[in-house]
């Protein structure tokens, strides 16, 4: 950008501020300092709302990006464990997964039993 734009840019933007105190005045003197001050509770009570949203969905993704984390961790675990059960050679997996098999209860029995 050069100085002239930027200086282009400065303008409208102390326009658009004479603009707008130009209807704040207009409306004090129009309707009155109790709809301005009504005006006023309103806009503020919105910007609190709308910090407080804000707030609430930092606080939500800091919480997701916690699970993700510790999720992605348990997953190398698992990769890591896996890897090394994998590297004991075929006998010795094929040993280890009988091993679990048969440590592991039968929580779904089949039907008729």
């Amino acid at each position: 950008m050069s100085d002239l734009d930027t200086t282009l840019a400065a303008g409208q933007a102390l326009a658009a501020v004479h603009t707008a105190v130009d209807q704040v005045i207009n409306a004090a003197l129009f309707y009155g300092p109790g709809a301005l001050a009504l005006t006023a509770t309103v806009a503020a009570f919105r910007v609190c709302a709308w910090a407080a949203d804000r707030y609430h969905q930092a606080v939500q993704d800091r919480a997701d990006r916690r699970e993700y984390t510790a999720r992605a961790f348990r997953l190398c675990r698992v990769a890591d464990s896996a890897d090394a059960v994998l590297a004991l050679g075929d006998n010795t997996v094929n040993e280890y997964l009988d091993n679990k098999l048969a440590a592991t209860p039968d929580l779904a029995p089949e039907e008729g039993r």
